[in-house]
Order: C-alpha cells, then sequence, then structure tokens
C-alpha cells in the first residue's frame, strides 16, 4: 500500500499552513507519536495526517462535540490533566486566538492563551513541539474581532516565554484576501 506524501488541507486556509509546514519539512513526528490536537472541532486535521502517518496515536479535545478517526474528548482544555510528557507533539491550527473567549462554548477564562501554554508545556514530553498559528497583526490587534490578534511581543510573551526553549521555525502567512482572520502567523515551538 503507497501511503500519499501530501497532505490534503483542502479548501481550510490554516489547514493550509499546516500543510505548507509538512511540505517545506517543519513536522517530523517520531514513530508511533503521541500526538494532542487542541481545538480538533473546527476543521479536520486527523484525517488527512492519518492517512499519512496511521502510526499516529492523536488524541483530540474541543469543548464541542465532533467524531474525528482518533481519541476525541469533548471538555474544557484548560480543565483537563493529561499529566507530565503525555504527549510528544501537540497541534493548535486556529485554536490558541479562541481559547477562553467563549465563543465555542468554552468558559470565559482571562489569559487563558497563557494557561493553555503553561499546559502545553507541562503536557510535552522532553524534546517536543508544539505546532500553532494565530493571526498576527505586527501593529496591534483589531479591538473589533471576537478573538485574539498578536504582536511580536504578544507572541513572546503569552506563548513563547517562560515554556518553551525557542521557536523553531516562524512563517509570516497571508490568508485570503477575504478571509477577515488573516493574516496569520504559523509557529513550531520546542518544549524547553
Amino acid at each position: 500500500m503507497t501511503l500519499m506524501t501530501r497532505y490534503a488541507a483542502g479548501a481550510d486556509v490554516c489547514l493550509g499552513f499546516w500543510q505548507q509546514a509538512w511540505e517545506d519539512g517543519w513536522i517530523h513526528f517520531p514513530p508511533d507519536a503521541r500526538v494532542l490536537e487542541l481545538g480538533c472541532a473546527e476543521a479536520d486535521w486527523q484525517t488527512p495526517m492519518l492517512a499519512l502517518r496511521p502510526d499516529l496515536q492523536i488524541t483530540g479535545i474541543d469543548s464541542r462535540a465532533v467524531t474525528r478517526p482518533g481519541l476525541t474528548i469533548q471538555g474544557d482544555i484548560l480543565a483537563q490533566d493529561f499529566g507530565p510528557a503525555s504527549f510528544d507533539c501537540i497541534v493548535a491550527v486556529s485554536h490558541v486566538e479562541w481559547v477562553g473567549i467563549g465563543h465555542y462554548g468554552d468558559p470565559q477564562v482571562e489569559d487563558a492563551d497563557r494557561l493553555e501554554m503553561a499546559l502545553c508545556a507541562r503536557w510535552l514530553a522532553p524534546g517536543g513541539w508544539l505546532y500553532l498559528d494565530v493571526p498576527h497583526r505586527p501593529d496591534g490587534p483589531d479591538p473589533t474581532t471576537r478573538f485574539r490578534a498578536y504582536t511580536d511581543a504578544m507572541i513572546r510573551e503569552r506563548i513563547v516565554e517562560p515554556h518553551f526553549r525557542e521557536v523553531r521555525r516562524r512563517l509570516i502567512t497571508k490568508a485570503e484576501a477575504n478571509h477577515q482572520d488573516g493574516p496569520y502567523i504559523a509557529l513550531l515551538l520546542e518544549h524547553a
């Protein structure tokens, strides 16, 4: 059986960023990697990923009910306790900007993005990595949006420090011209 080698993002803009990162060689899963997907209900990241890497042990979590090929948990991400070093990799496609906002039925929590990054650092095994993409506003967030948008300083202070050793890869990308959330930045963070 021949497995496909190209991630099939379909029409989803943010899955397209993952596809680009995959094709550019950013993403390296160890064999039989334990992978956590944050916010798994919005777009189906798992099905095309498992078509490429059926050995992955994927757990998805979202406040909304969803069926995915991996194990799925419906609940508040900030209330989970997977235990230290439970995952080799964590994937958050178009998720971090929404956590704790309450838009998807999750509880409203101030600084939820910072709290989530602390949990991710706890859940990642040594040498693990976190992939994420967020709306990127170098000149400052737009107060009229319902989601968080990040300046470079906000990315450093709210997402990277003090939990991640370094940003391994950084891709600034423009969403489709008519997509209200763009531009985005995609990051691959190395566990501290």
